[in-house]
């Protein structure tokens, strides 16, 4: 087809890589790190109409390679017809002009319904990420990604760009002369983007577009194939090859140059990245330090007697305040898109997120759980973990996780994931779907209890136990969960549920949504702990009602998610904590633990 042409003029260059039936080579290099020019437009005329057929031949820039994959697992990727790509660009003063022709058997425009700027769209989507200072080195709150540029390419009605600002978690759509148009060709299995994006959305006031200009510049495609999945199955970008582990900071390079002689072998030498002024995270011994100092001051009860700031003493508030102020810098559609790609065993993807900053500490506490975790229970006891990117662990006599998060899991605790509760199963920081998966894979099946049904890789809707409101379950010898929501005025079940645990031979456990109505703890008694939802604006009249022997947080120390909604501040902890007064309350920092026994 001529409208795709300069796709169909590199095909018979495809890396022998490419062939799905080969086996794939033993420890592959990783691939250099990518380069590439753009030529300018000329005097040819562009309409940015999803066609390229008004395109010359170009210089591609090659997503093809099986190393430049992410997310392969259960059979995600079937070939490179499933997800494969080839962008091309030109530049004038005024814009740069991007095509970018996808291999995709299945296409997934974006539902008009669905769209919500600030979040993930679901949709297959190319997504570009321009550096121009090209100091960014890291994901989460780097410096360098201060003048960074992001823009979202995908089949939507408006034909607008989209242009995400990732480190402030905002978005907006671009007025002309930006202008994108996807098409799908369903019978070649091609889709074709089309943009042209001002130099004045990716450039700062300070530069300019001029020959020589280098910017670092990262391409990837997203693909969806479930219709039923609000997150991609499989990723390909430009250096996603470049290492065994993608390194988020990672990018590559383009140049524009004054005319068609690179195309004729004449490469322009290409200046190497400038070093950074600031560090784009802090240090591996500083994360070692702040475990240290939290590990010498361990978590105490507040009864009234000191200042909630002063329980512990001064040297754990400040490093509790460090904590909440690392959560509160951290990006928060980098958490969501780091919570995706363990979702959907991006497993590549997440060493590289999770290898510095805040992202890189959780992993270190994760470990210490997990050793903590394998330590025995005095008898009618049950040690509850904070985990350490949201969730919690009840080690006793019946081992159960509860809105379980974060990678590797089902390694780190699989001995207590007899099984798991989910209080609010739609929100994906709040869960780990590989866990999850693991626990229903298995036989016999390890229960997961949840009130709404929602996506899992190969696992069938009903192997989930969709429970109740006011039911209660659990076989002989395992832990009663009974579900405490109310459904609304027309049938329907809230987005969260709260849960009664009740252990064999242990304590009860009163675990607190959001939207628990106080009404729903009647005739609730011998609480032992309650651990609270801090939205919930009846927490303090719940606690009266059911009378718990102390208070746990649900909602301390995490990162913002929803844009609507702020994060829970360590203030708004103590002001909790006074306003429960005279019942006992602590506060658990990521990993750690404490100790609730039965009432005799």
């Amino acid at each position: 087809m001529n409208v795709l042409r300069p796709l169909l003029l590199l095909a018979a260059a495809l890396p022998p890589t490419l062939n799905a039936q080969e086996k794939p080579r033993k420890s592959p290099q990783p691939m250099l790190l990518p380069q590439a020019v753009v030529v300018p437009r000329g005097e040819r005329e562009l309409q940015i109409d999803g066609s390229l057929i008004d395109w010359p031949e170009l210089p591609a820039m090659v997503l093809s390679d099986r190393r430049q994959l992410s997310g392969t697992a259960h059979d995600a990727w079937r070939g490179p017809a499933d997800t494969s790509a080839f962008a091309f660009m030109m530049w004038d003063q005024q814009s740069l002009y991007v095509a970018c022709a996808v291999r995709d058997e299945w296409h997934r425009a974006l539902d008009p319904k669905t769209m919500m700027l600030t979040e993930v769209p679901a949709a297959d989507s190319v997504v570009l990420t321009f550096d121009p200072e090209r100091n960014t080195r890291s994901n989460g709150p780097d410096p360098g990604r201060r003048e960074d540029r992001e823009f979202w390419l995908a089949d939507e009605a408006s034909r607008e760009v989209v242009r995400w600002d990732r480190l402030r978690g905002s978005a907006e759509m671009l007025e002309a002369p930006a202008r994108m148009v996807a098409l799908h060709d369903k019978e070649q299995g091609i889709t074709t983007y089309e943009a042209r994006i001002p130099w004045q959305q990716i450039l700062p006031a300070s530069m300019q577009a001029e020959v020589g200009l280098c910017v670092d510049l990262q391409i990837v495609v997203n693909d969806f194939d479930e219709n039923t999945d609000s997150m991609p199955q499989t990723r390909i970008g430009w250096t996603f090859g470049s290492g065994a582990v993608i390194d988020p900071g990672l990018l590559g390079t383009i140049m524009l140059v004054a005319d068609t002689s690179a195309m004729r072998g004449v490469v322009p030498e290409f200046p190497p990245k400038p070093g950074t002024k600031e560090p784009p995270a802090e240090p591996i011994d500083y994360w070692r330090d702040l475990t240290a100092r939290l590990l010498s001051n361990g978590p105490a009860v507040y009864d009234g007697t000191l200042t909630p700031a002063e329980v512990g003493g001064v040297e754990r508030f400040e490093v509790l305040e460090a904590i909440d102020r690392h959560c509160e810098r951290m990006p928060r559609v980098d958490v969501l898109e780091l919570h995706q790609r363990i979702h959907r065993r991006m497993n590549r993807e997440v060493r590289g997120l999770m290898a510095r900053g805040l992202p890189s500490w959780w992993a270190q506490r994760m470990e210490s759980v997990s050793k903590v975790g394998a330590d025995l229970v005095p008898g009618g006891g049950a040690r509850l973990f904070r985990l350490p990117m949201g969730g919690w662990m009840v080690r006793s006599s019946n081992n159960l996780l509860v809105d379980a998060a974060g990678p590797d899991l089902a390694r780190w605790l699989w001995g207590g994931a007899e099984m798991c509760v989910l209080t609010q199963p739609l929100d994906i920081t709040r869960r780990s779907d590989q866990l999850l998966v693991r626990m229903l894979s298995v036989e016999p099946k390890r229960p997961v209890y949840s009130h709404l049904a929602f996506h899992l890789p190969v696992i069938a809707m009903e192997d989930l136990h969709v429970v109740k409101p006011g039911e209660t379950y659990g076989e002989e010898g395992r832990a009663r969960i009974t579900a405490l929501c109310k459904p609304r005025e027309d049938g329907a079940v809230p987005y969260d549920c709260s849960y009664l645990v009740e252990l064999v031979d242990g304590p009860k456990l009163l675990f607190v949504s959001p939207t628990l109505p106080l009404e729903a703890v009647d005739g609730i008694e011998g609480v032992d702990a309650m651990i609270a939802s801090s939205r919930n604006p009846q927490s303090v009249e719940i606690a009266r009602n059911v009378k718990p022997g102390i208070v746990l947080f649900d909602d301390a120390f995490v990162c913002q998610t929803l844009p609507q909604v702020p994060r829970v501040t360590l203030n708004h902890i103590h002001l909790l904590q006074r306003a429960l007064l005279p019942t006992p309350s602590v506060v658990l920092a990521p990993g750690e633990s404490w100790l609730v026994k039965a009432a005799k």
